[in-house]
């Protein structure tokens, strides 16, 4: 049986194949309406991507002209997310900055406020009890200037939670020459979920060596998530259910995007 990780280690172990499991030009090409729309109407010219990975987004928004601080609680992710950044062209290095960190201790490590801050890619769940969820989000919504935006993201677990899906599409890609496969799944228990990852990397005699990666989470569900953002006096603005800003279906919908505000004073 494979032991449950703590979240650092889980994503320390996934560093490397992290970018395997993320298409960067067909995702950007979808989401990136969203983000330009959104970066443009908030008059944005300074974004916090919390639990950024490998900086796909935060590399894409320095890329379009804006600063960025990347933030991921693994070392590792933050270790070739830097590296991503140094082989850019231009002034997109320059751009962006990237440190270790949790949600709850974020404004002690970016800086000053910044305009837009996001958490994206189903990293909520990984806050295990209510008051880390709160304490999380409470430290991301203090690192937003007075009327600065806040955009969340997770699965919409309000449909996963009742259907329970076990397994996912596999993932493959090319590592040092070497063909790999990321394969995800999942077990359900009363009040918590455990995640699972495969990892497949082919040896040099055509062997496969695989390794399996496992971490908690615990479903975020939309009215308890938007009970809590008012109870944090953030003002909700739109609830989508994917990244194409359709409306959030609870039945339906791949995603749960909450995009919020915080107090002008």
């Amino acid at each position: 049986m494979t032991a449950i990780q703590q979240t650092s280690d889980f994503y320390d172990r996934l560093a490397r194949y992290y970018d395997v499991l993320n298409d960067w030009d067909s995702r950007l090409a979808f989401e990136g309406p969203f983000w330009r729309r959104l970066l443009s109407e908030s008059n944005a010219r300074t974004v916090l991507d919390a639990a950024c990975g490998t900086g796909g987004h935060a590399l894409a928004f320095a890329d379009w002209g804006y600063d960025v601080v990347g933030a991921d609680i693994s070392t590792r992710m933050i270790d070739v997310a830097r590296q991503q950044a140094a082989r850019q062209e231009g002034t997109v290095a320059d751009r962006t900055r990237f440190v270790v960190s949790s949600l709850g201790r974020l404004p002690r490590r970016i800086g000053p406020p910044v305009d837009v801050a996001l958490c994206v890619g189903n990293s909520l769940p990984h806050l295990l009890t209510q008051r880390a969820l709160r304490a999380g989000l409470s430290g991301l919504i203090r690192c937003l200037r007075p009327g600065g935006k806040l955009v969340l993201h997770t699965l919409n677990y309000d449909l996963r939670w009742q259907t329970r899906p076990r397994f996912f599409g596999v993932n493959s890609g090319r590592l040092d020459g070497r063909e790999v496969l990321v394969w995800r799944f999942a077990d359900y228990g009363r009040a918590r979920l455990t995640f699972h990852i495969a990892l497949f990397e082919q040896q040099g005699d055509g062997s496969w060596q695989v390794n399996v990666g496992s971490t908690a989470q615990r479903p975020v569900f939309r009215d308890d998530l938007l009970a809590l953002l008012a109870e944090l006096g953030v003002t909700v603005e739109k609830v989508l259910g994917a990244f194409d800003e359709r409306p959030f279906d609870p039945q339906s919908s791949p995603d749960l995007i909450v995009v919020g505000a915080v107090p002008e004073q």
